[in-house]
C-alpha cells in the first residue's frame, strides 16, 4: 500500500472520531452557555438583585441558539470551501446589524399607513414584515457578498449567518420589552424561552435558501443578478416569514377560538423548520461548483486560486 493511499485510509478511519468530538463540542457550548444564562438569571439579577448585568443576561438568552448554530455552521466548512469563520463574522455582525436597521426603518413607515387591525395587530404591516425583513436581508447578503466567490453553498453560509445575526438584535429587543413590571426576569425569560429558541431557525432559515439563491444565480457570470429563481425563492420566504409572524393571529380572529390558533401556529413553526433544514443539508451537501473569477479581482487569490491545480506544460517532443 502506498503512502497515499495510508494517509487516506488513516483519514478516513479517523473521521468518525473527528465527527464525534464536534456534536460533544457542540453540546457542551450550548450547555455552557444555558448555565451562564440560567446563573446570572437567577442567582445574580433575582438572588443578588444587581440589575447591571440585565443586558448581559438579555443577550445571552438571544445570542444563545444563534450562537451554537453559528458554531456548527462555522465547523461544517471545509478545506474546499473559498469562505472562511472570518467571512461569516462579518455577514453576522455587520450584514445582520445593517439588516435589522434598514428594516426597522421600513417596517416602521409601513405602520404608519392607515389600515385595519386584527387582533391588535395592524394588517399591512404584519403582512408586509416578511417581504420587507428579507429584502433588508437579499440586500445585505448582496454587500457582504460583493467580493466573495459566488456558489450556493457560499450563500447558504452568508445568508444564514446574515439571519443569525438579524435574529439575535431581533430576539433582544423582543425581551428587553418584557422585562417590565412586577416580575420583570420571569416574564422575559418566558419571551427568551420562545425567541430565544424558536425565531433564530427561522431567520436562519429563510435567510439560507435566499442566500443560496442569490449565489446560485450569480454563479455563472461571478456577479449578482435577477432571476426567476431569486424572485421566486424571495416570494417563498417572505411568505413563510409572514405566516410564522402571523399565521396564529388570523387564524384567531377568523375563528376566535385560542387553542385552534396556537396549534396552527405550532404547526407551521414545525413545518417551516423541517422542510427549510431538509433543504439547508440538500444545498450543502453539494459539492461547491468551480468559482468563476477574474485574474486580477480579490477572489482570484487565497483559499480558492489555492484549491485550483496548475497543469504542468507538456514536454517538447524530441525531434
Amino acid at each position: 500500500m502506498s503512502t497515499a493511499e495510508k494517509h487516506i485510509t488513516r483519514t478516513h478511519r479517523h473521521a468518525p472520531r473527528r465527527r464525534e468530538h464536534r456534536h460533544t463540542h457542540t453540546v457542551w457550548f450550548f450547555v455552557g452557555g444555558v448555565f451562564v444564562w440560567l446563573y446570572l438569571g437567577i442567582v445574580v439579577l433575582h438572588l443578588l438583585r444587581n440589575s447591571a448585568v440585565a443586558p448581559t443576561w438579555i443577550f445571552v438568552g438571544a445570542a444563545l441558539v444563534p450562537a451554537t448554530i453559528f458554531w456548527i455552521m462555522v465547523h461544517r466548512l471545509r478545506t474546499t470551501d473559498s469562505i472562511s469563520a472570518v467571512n461569516l463574522v462579518v455577514a453576522a455582525v455587520i450584514g445582520g446589524t445593517l439588516a435589522l436597521t434598514l428594516a426597522g426603518t421600513l417596517d416602521t413607515l409601513t405602520g404608519l399607513i392607515p389600515q385595519p387591525n386584527v387582533a391588535g395587530e395592524p394588517v399591512l404591516m404584519l403582512a408586509l414584515a416578511g417581504f420587507v425583513e428579507e429584502f433588508c436581508k437579499g440586500l445585505l447578503m448582496v454587500l457582504v457578498g460583493w467580493k466573495l466567490v459566488k456558489t450556493p453553498r457560499n450563500g447558504l453560509f452568508v445568508g444564514g449567518a446574515v439571519g443569525l445575526g438579524f435574529a439575535v438584535l431581533e430576539t433582544m429587543a423582543y425581551i428587553g420589552a418584557k422585562f417590565t413590571g412586577a416580575d420583570p426576569i420571569l416574564s422575559a425569560a418566558g419571551e427568551a424561552a420562545e425567541r430565544g429558541l424558536l425565531a433564530p431557525f427561522g431567520h436562519v432559515l429563510w435567510s439560507a435558501l435566499f442566500g443560496a439563491a442569490l449565489f446560485s444565480a450569480a454563479a455563472k457570470k461571478g456577479r449578482f443578478r435577477l432571476s426567476w429563481l431569486v424572485i421566486g425563492t424571495y416570494v417563498a420566504v417572505a411568505i413563510l416569514h409572514g405566516a410564522w409572524d402571523g399565521s396564529g393571529v388570523l387564524v384567531v380572529a377568523l375563528t376566535g377560538n385560542q387553542i385552534v390558533g396556537m396549534a396552527v401556529q405550532i404547526l407551521g413553526w414545525a413545518l417551516s423548520i423541517i422542510g427549510g433544514a431538509l433543504i439547508w443539508r440538500h444545498i450543502a451537501r453539494k459539492e461547491p461548483a468551480p468559482p468563476i473569477v477574474d485574474e486580477g479581482s480579490p477572489a482570484a487569490v487565497g483559499p480558492a486560486a489555492e484549491a485550483r491545480v496548475v497543469e504542468p506544460p507538456a514536454a517538447p517532443l524530441p525531434a
